[in-house]
């Protein structure tokens, strides 16, 4: 927002009336703000400066923002409006009355692990929502996290994340903020899915539970190694206060190897109920599948092969070690990969081996009936068999379970074309699971399908009556505006169009007209012209701020430099500031050379630019290839000596960093 506005003095798109500010992030501030279209109290996000003027970032945020707006979950904090005006960008959001997660945390340090699980589980919910629409979030940490006063949880900001993630890699903040959560493909650059913030939610409940984060270091590069090579997990101190169930969410959650994560936070949510009704739930290293182990192979080299069968992904950074019975561990160098391929091959062979000659002597221990049989003995087991409930009406249901000594629980009704209205749609557990006397079972019953109605035109015309016509149908509006020649605030399209059917409370996108755009112009060469000189061949511009400098090896008087640089084009009628140079009458003070050193980020080729802030004028701009000098650039800078000044420093025209020098 520009200097010297008062906030309750600002009006944002003719209808957003700024009240205060109520926080601020990497990216951007936030308001507390009353729509006066609507008469309601809403959030209005204002982008900085260094994202607002980038403008393939800008395009970027606002399609992101605009596909975000069309997720409607509870769990989700709505996006209402996307605009611009003035040269602030701002997003408009449902006003939620709380706190973030990271205020909750930083307050209470470890959250008790049963609400942890119930914060997750809905986190898992706006992710569930989310990843049907094809959005990923990709930046889900707690500072995005919203609890309410109700503890309701509302996840947030998933324009902005997905829209940063090309356009603002070099924001420190940004990464620092953010790094802590990040998923191993996601700091090595490689490709991300839904499993990228499966991953990120499993810090979130690492945090939770203990009041940190898993990872820290001194700079993002180096936490970002760890997410790489390190496996988290709990503190030693912590883990006897941790159920072996919530352990389990979390290793499935952290895994460093994409395929052995969750697939789907429908998949947690799952576990997470599942671990609510004690039931057991999906793991690699179960107790059931080392029981297993331990009859096919025995206990001697059971350790041994848990090498060859590892879970954990193989890591080039970790040292293996084989553990023989009752000895000391003994260090092992890594085998080559083609000897491991071997020894995981003839372990499998010797398991299938092993495995018909266990299921042969079970067989005549059972007298030749193998459904006498449980998974680990040769007992009967009282477990039962669940039948198929779907299709059937909930008293059906109940009825037949009553017969076999489990419970049928109603959580829900959903559209589902398959099944009739009133009958059972979906079952937890499913068909074939194998149950002991009193299981719930949890069954969704289907519903018809929410009546659809007819969106009214709106095109043609003003935003304030498009709203009001959209209200009074019960729908809602998310805007983006465009200059055109049509008078401004004049409703172009929308979508989807009149006449098509939606249901009420829907999102109707409404294209708006911000009148005739403005024009770009090429901003005059000043540079040697006196300051009365360059005011007057300015044309369409204004004067700006003047500093001065000095540069003997220039007339006194004459501009130095200017911002914007000459022959760029910006918008007609901005200012132009000048450094003038000043020869000093008196004797200078005499001068002294330091260097400045810059640690750059890892790019193959970035545009650096560093400007004096005290005078204004660029000390070095050109373009510059990383990776030949090892990431770090040293640049030579004069002033006076004993003084100490502070240098802005842009990586391809973006805010990197402010450092001072002493000379």
């Amino acid at each position: 927002m520009k200097d010297g506005v008062k906030v309750n003095e600002k009006i944002l798109g003719n209808r957003y009336a700024l009240l205060e500010k109520i926080g601020e992030g990497g990216m951007a501030k936030v308001y507390k703000a009353r729509c006066n279209i609507l008469n309601r109290i809403v959030a209005v996000k204002i982008l900085k400066d260094e994202y607002a003027k980038d403008e393939e970032f800008l395009n970027k945020f606002k399609n992101e923002a605009l596909s975000a707006a069309s997720l409607n979950h509870p769990n989700i904090i709505n996006v209402f409006d996307v605009g611009e005006d003035d040269g602030i960008s701002y997003i408009v959001m449902e006003f939620v009355d709380g706190k973030n997660l990271k205020e909750l945390i930083n307050e209470q340090g470890a959250i008790p692990e049963k609400k942890s699980l119930e914060i997750v589980r809905q986190i898992a919910l706006a992710l569930s929502e989310a990843h049907s629409k094809k959005i990923i979030h990709k930046d889900i940490k707690p500072h995005n996290i919203m609890i309410t006063k109700d503890n309701l949880v509302k996840v947030g900001d998933f324009g902005i994340a997905k829209a940063s993630t090309s356009s603002t890699i070099t924001s420190t903040d940004t990464v620092l903020g953010s790094v802590h959560y990040f998923s191993p493909e996601q700091a090595r650059g490689g490709y991300m899915d839904e499993r990228s913030d499966i991953y990120s939610l499993g810090i979130v409940l690492y945090e939770l539970l203990t009041g940190r984060v898993p990872f820290n270091g001194d700079t993002p590069v180096n936490v970002a190694l760890k997410h790489i090579h390190s496996k988290v997990e709990l503190p030693q101190d912590m883990i006897q206060n941790i159920s072996e169930g919530t352990q389990k969410i979390l290793k499935n959650l952290t895994q460093r190897n994409v395929d052995r994560r969750y697939k789907s936070a429908d998949e947690i949510i799952r576990d997470i109920e599942s671990l609510r009704n004690n039931r057991q739930i999906s793991y690699k290293d179960n107790q059931q599948d080392f029981e297993t182990k331990k009859i096919l192979f025995g206990q001697k080299d059971l350790d041994e092969l848990d090498v060859a069968f590892d879970d954990d992904e193989d890591d080039d950074y970790e040292e293996n070690y084989t553990v023989k019975k009752n000895k000391a561990p003994v260090k092992t160098k890594k085998a080559s990969a083609k000897h491991s391929k071997l020894t995981v091959i003839l372990a499998v062979i010797a398991a299938l081996i092993a495995s018909v000659i266990f299921l042969g002597t079970v067989f005549l221990f059972s007298g030749g009936d193998i459904s006498k049989l449980n998974p680990l003995g040769f007992l009967s087991s009282d477990r039962i068999e669940l039948p198929s409930f779907l299709g059937m009406t909930v008293e059906e249901a109940e009825t037949e379970a009553e017969k076999l000594g489990i419970t049928i629980e109603k959580t829900a009704e959903e559209p589902n074309s398959r099944y009739a209205e009133g009958t059972i749609s979906k079952q937890d557990p499913q068909e074939g699971f194998k149950a002991e006397k009193g299981q719930v079972v949890k069954v969704v019953i289907s519903k018809t399908e929410e009546e659809l109605f007819a969106v009214p035109s709106v095109e043609g015309m003003t935003l304030t009556e498009a709203v009001q016509l959209l209200q009074n149908d019960d729908f809602d509006e998310a805007v983006e505006y465009q200059y055109t020649k049509d008078p401004e605030d004049t409703v172009l399209s929308q979508v989807p169009a009149a006449g098509e059917k939606a249901q009420k409370g829907s999102v109707v996108r409404l294209i708006v007209s911000r009148g005739p755009e403005e024009i770009l112009e090429k901003v005059p060469n000043l540079i040697g012209k006196t300051l009365d000189q360059a005011k007057n061949e300015m044309g369409n511009f204004k004067a700006g701020e003047v500093s001065y400098n000095e540069d003997k090896s220039k007339k006194d008087g004459v501009v130095l430099s200017q911002i914007p640089k000459p022959d760029t084009e910006t918008r007609q009628g901005s200012e132009i500031n000048l450094v003038i140079n000043k020869i000093a009458q008196e004797p200078v003070v005499a001068t002294k050379q330091n260097r400045m050193v810059i640690v750059l980020p890892d790019q193959e080729e970035i545009s650096v630019q560093i400007r004096d802030l005290s005078t204004g004028a660029i000390v070095f701009d050109r373009k510059v290839f990383p990776q030949q000098i090892n990431g770090v650039l040293a640049v030579d800078i004069i002033g006076k000596s004993g003084e100490t000044k502070e240098y802005e420093i842009y990586i391809d025209s973006q805010y990197y960093a402010t450092q001072p020098v002493t000379f």
